[in-house]
């Protein structure tokens, strides 16, 4: 056979594979994502636990392995393995670091070794040369059956969200308006980059549109955690308020004893409960009681306002031993010091959404607030009724509000202490900031392994590490928006768009390449979705009811 033509470096054509691993346009197609989660009959052991390594490693030659027996014994015949070759690696892992040349080498779904110049002359060659390469972004929390209503509410109050949304366009939603917003957010999602999506679904009103919701997921082929949620409807007469109804036990079960029963799949499940700020204290004991029974993070949205339910809050849950590492909290931004404190110290993680949250309130977003307490921020996008849902944005929203907010704290100390503030240097903008408050190192960092570890997926995903998970991007540095952008981490969150995006790989298996998703029927998709937005506003005088315009 002829030798194939060296690419380009950040070319297009550079990150071709060998025609037997992954299929190309004119070659058969691979099974569908849907078809290699078939679902499991009885719940399966993890193979690796939260807070466990996710496999030994051992150094050779400055490479860091999984497991030793891969590199002295080889491969079994029907592995596969995919090098990653000479990209510029942010690897998200304090021991690798950052790699200026640097190669990836993947084995079935698992990242095998990282390092410069590896051998593997059996491998399948992604060229990297030019780009970056890193891991895949973790979105913490998005409302993905919304997608059909993007950009609706970026003018909305709060109280217009829960108005609108949940008294309104809630209840007109079918089974096939979560599928196909579910599907065409979570291909978004690995189109701009993001490989680990926490599936926050609330507008699940029975057990149809929760299958409908989670048929979407499985078929993207992204990686996720399909946080079952409950909605929000006005009592009818003689009904109790959504606050005093437990979350459905019998759902929880039915999920985990089925689709969802294994821990090391690629979507699994999570308890999305409503907490001390929407429902009793003895909804919150249930609620807690039955996430813990089957093994689930829970999820709760929480603002810390006076109008809580449960006025102590999390104090409260703390006292009762209800907080742990397996229960996640989103938003916070009215909570105060102590409260914070109980629920960093409580190993509780904290996902903030800073970019849906300053719209409507006029609080600091919390991730600089944990990260002094001594916690791990987690940042995320909520929902695109009223912003992008992409983590990109997201990090650059994050990045600038706690620069804001950062720097009126220190202008405040400032103005508490005059005789402390450092004399201005003339001819400059006499700008009392001298030191940065936060990096854009930090702020990947919230974006990827602090996100896994918000996830309790910390032990397979969120860096580059041999034994973890084989999720990974490329990214193009040539185009017209990101060539000249020279430091690396500040290059990919203020320049890069989805378009730079060349590559995602997820669990080793290749879901967009040379800048396309390979995701069949897309346009068959595409127009559904509009459908299902059309129907879904039709008559509602809201903005977008007579079509995308």
């Amino acid at each position: 056979m002829a030798a194939r033509p060296s690419p380009v470096p950040g070319s297009a054509s550079s990150s071709r594979m060998m025609d037997r691993h992954f299929p190309t346009a004119g070659t058969a197609a691979a099974p569908s994502p849907a078809a290699m989660d078939a679902p499991a009959t009885k719940r399966a052991a993890p193979v690796d636990r939260p807070g466990t390594a996710a496999a030994p490693y051992f150094l050779k030659n400055g490479v860091l392995y999984r497991e030793q027996r891969h590199v002295m014994q080889g491969r079994g015949a029907a592995a596969m393995r995919t090098l990653i070759r000479g990209g510029l690696v942010l690897s998200m892992d304090e021991r690798i670091g950052r790699l200026p040349q640097g190669d990836v080498l993947v084995e079935d779904d698992r990242i095998l070794a990282v390092g410069p110049a590896l051998e593997a002359p059996d491998a399948a060659v992604i060229g990297a040369e030019g780009c970056l390469v890193l891991p895949g972004l973790v979105n913490a929390h998005l409302h993905t059956w919304q997608t059909a209503l993007r950009a609706i509410g970026g003018d909305w109050t709060s109280a217009d969200y829960f108005r609108i949304m949940h008294g309104v366009l809630g209840p007109r939603y079918q089974p096939e308006d979560l599928r196909v917003g579910t599907l065409v957010g979570a291909l978004a999602q690995l189109d701009a980059g993001v490989t680990t999506l926490f599936d926050w679904c609330h507008g699940n009103a029975t057990p149809e549109h929760t299958d409908a919701a989670l048929d979407g997921l499985l078929d993207s082929g992204i990686r996720a955690v399909f946080g079952h949620g409950t909605v929000k409807p006005q009592p009818r007469p003689g009904e109790p308020h959504f606050s005093e109804v437990p979350h459905p036990a019998a759902e929880i079960r039915r999920l985990r004893t089925t689709r969802l029963a294994a821990d090391t799949a690629r979507v699994t499940l999570a308890a999305c409960i409503l907490g001390p700020d929407y429902s009793t204290m003895d909804v919150c004991r249930a609620d807690f009681a039955l996430a813990r029974e089957y093994g689930l993070l829970s999820s709760a949205h929480v603002w810390g306002n006076t109008n809580r339910l449960v006025p102590e809050g999390y104090r409260r849950l703390a006292e009762e031993g209800l907080l742990g590492p397996d229960h996640n909290l989103v938003h916070g931004t009215y909570l105060g010091e102590e409260e914070l404190r109980v629920i960093v110290e409580s190993g509780v993680s904290v996902t903030s959404t800073a970019a849906a949250e300053v719209k409507g309130n006029a609080r600091e977003p919390l991730s600089c607030r944990v990260a002094a307490l001594g916690g791990a921020p987690s940042i995320a996008p909520d929902t695109e009724l009223l912003n992008g849902g992409g983590m990109l944005d997201c990090m650059r929203a994050a990045l600038q509000l706690h620069r804001l907010f950062n720097n009126q704290h220190i202008v405040a100390r400032q103005q508490a202490q005059p005789a402390a503030a450092a004399a201005q240097e003339i001819a400059t903008s006499g700008s009392p900031i001298t030191a940065v408050s936060l990096t854009h190192e930090a702020v990947l960092r919230w974006a990827t392994i602090n996100n896994a570890r918000a996830l309790r997926l910390d032990h397979r995903i969120g860096s580059l590490t041999p034994g973890k998970q084989a999720d990974l991007i490329i990214v193009r540095r040539d185009s017209l928006g990101m060539i000249g952008a020279r430091e690396p981490v500040q290059a990919l969150i203020h320049f890069a768009q989805a378009a730079d995006i060349r590559d995602v790989m997820a669990g080793g298996r290749l879901l967009k390449q040379d800048g396309r998703l390979l995701h069949p029927g897309l346009a068959a998709e595409k127009a559904r979705l509009l459908a299902s937005g059309d129907r879904l506003l039709a008559g509602t005088g809201l903005p977008g009811a007579a079509g995308q315009g």
